[in-house]
């Protein structure tokens, strides 16, 4: 059953606080040429910006008092999109900023005093660069009835896969974690770690004793991150308490992916499309939606601009599709499957969209074709021109990319405001 569809008191649950590792500019290289006009964790998934959908489920959560982001981004770089979803999902929301990366349990100890005040007696931990429908209610109820110190998200995949993440190993009864290896060379098991847990304020403490030296993980590689402040969760934390009663592992079957490239944020995109299809069907465009009344998946990342409504005429919609209110489609365009188009997007008459994410502002002229493809904000595609990638090798638009009319650009990447007036296949454009 849904987590959509459960009830819950808070009575059941304890407090909690939510804390969201969102990292910082160094590390969002491999999400270039996008994160250079955009922190990675604004960029959208399914029409909402990345963090929103953990902020979301979040504020679902009975008793949670506050949403913290941790990371080493510009403070102002989120001020706005943090004062809008705050007012918007009833729940104080405020950014951290460590001053250089203490890695994903070392800010967690340097910040332990602000996550603490109130008294939570749960904390949940989520990683940014991850999609997935975020079961937070079934997670902090399992961690209640199992009272470890820290509870795990965890899913089954396919071997091949597994060996890319954190592998656990769980005894089949209890559900306690007995074994943890992090993208081991061999396959230890196909439950990998999905980077959402819950911890106890016992958790907090225990890191705090690795960083004043009390507690030492026997592993090189810790002692070498010592000199940096550096204190990892899964290698430093996990791995050691793996086995001694202190951490379970909670199971689920709904999607989940993690988003380290822009390819990666494709497929994650079409994840989250495929779940509002089956979960949250309003939120997906169809060929006969007045889009004027669909308010739920505004962008607030960059230049927000007011709602003007599309024509309520029929659109050419074909499987699950997300336009944003603002953007502006000739019916004779024909958009879909698996296709987001942002705030402010003019799609011109012929033109055939699929598997592809469509920024703010971009402009697509007359029978333009693009698949596999993310077009970066306030780029042009001229008429008749084809821009096509491969769901392992996309082409990707920076910002303010302009393409001349007939040309076709194939499995390339396009930085910034660059110019396009011949065909170009599987290059780098600098």
């Amino acid at each position: 059953m849904s987590e959509e569809k459960t009830q819950n008191t808070v009575s059941e649950f304890p407090k909690t606080k939510a804390v969201i590792l969102v990292g910082g500019a160094s590390k969002g290289t491999r999400f270039r040429p996008l994160s250079l006009d955009l922190p990675k964790p604004l960029f959208p998934l399914g029409g909402k910006p990345m963090i929103e959908h953990h902020i979301e489920a979040c504020a679902r959560v009975p008793g949670l008092m506050e949403i913290i982001l941790l990371g080493f981004y510009e403070e102002s770089l989120f001020t706005s999109f943090l004062e809008l979803t705050s007012e918007r999902f009833g729940v104080p929301i405020r950014y951290l900023r460590e001053a250089k990366s203490l890695g994903t349990a070392g800010g967690l100890s340097r910040y332990s005093n602000a996550i603490l005040s109130g008294n939570p007696g749960a904390i949940f931990v989520l990683h940014c660069d991850i999609g997935c429908s975020f079961p937070l209610v079934n997670l902090l109820r399992f961690h209640v009835q199992k009272s470890p110190e820290f509870t795990i998200l965890g899913k089954v995949v396919e071997p091949g896969e597994a060996r890319k993440y954190g592998c656990m190993v769980k005894d089949p009864n209890t559900c306690e974690l007995l074994h943890y290896a992090e993208k081991p060379s061999s396959v230890v098991s196909e439950l990998i770690n999905c980077g959402v847990y819950v911890i106890s304020p016992w958790i907090l403490d225990y890191i705090g004793q690795i960083r004043n030296g009390s507690q030492s993980p026997n592993r090189v590689s810790f002692y070498m991150n010592r000199e940096n402040d550096i204190i990892r969760l899964e290698q430093d934390v996990i791995m050691p308490l793996a086995g001694k009663g202190k951490i379970y592992v909670y199971e689920m079957d709904d999607f989940w992916a993690q988003v380290k490239e822009p390819k990666t944020a494709l497929r994650c995109s079409e994840l989250y499309l495929a779940y509002y299809k089956e979960h949250k069907p309003e939120l997906l465009t169809t060929p006969t939606t007045s889009l004027r009344a669909r308010m739920d998946g505004l962008l607030f990342m960059r230049n927000q601009k007011p709602t003007v409504g599309l024509q309520e005429t029929r659109l050419n919609i074909v499987g699950a599709v997300y336009i944003h209110p603002s953007a502006k489609v000739e019916s004779n365009a024909k958009i879909g499957p698996n296709v987001t188009i942002a705030a402010g997007v003019e799609i011109a008459a012929g033109a055939r969209l699929k598997d592809c994410i469509i920024l703010e502002d971009v402009n697509i002229k007359e029978h333009a074709f693009i698949s596999h493809s993310i077009i970066g904000w306030g780029s042009i595609v001229d008429a008749w021109t084809r821009v096509q990638g491969t769901a392992e090798n996309p082409t990707i638009f920076g910002a303010g990319v302009v393409t001349e009319a007939e040309i076709v650009v194939r499995n390339c990447t396009v930085l910034p405001h660059k110019t396009l007036n011949e065909s170009c296949h599987q290059q780098i454009i600098l």
